[in-house]
């Protein structure tokens, strides 16, 4: 199964400011979460089966996003 990716408006403008150098990096760890979304780690630890999860990319930022399983979506939210 594969989700769709949706990126919030301002994570399209983090992505814009990201360092060239890191853009390599952020497109593996967006193929990944289109695959296995649930890999990212939990926001919050004492609710290690929510939605809401981060993935680090390439040593160079982090992602912040939402699943909606029910939907096969994966909403990117933030990129720092």
């Amino acid at each position: 199964m594969t989700y769709s990716l949706d990126v919030d408006p301002l994570a399209e403008q983090q992505i814009a400011a990201l360092p060239q150098i890191a853009l390599a990096a952020l497109a593996d760890a967006l193929s990944a979460l289109e695959l296995v979304p649930w890999n990212g780690l939990p926001v919050n630890d004492s609710n290690p089966d929510g939605p809401v999860r981060q993935l680090p990319f390439g040593g160079l930022g982090m992602i912040t996003y939402l699943i909606l399983d029910d939907q096969q979506r994966v909403d990117l939210l933030i990129v720092t």
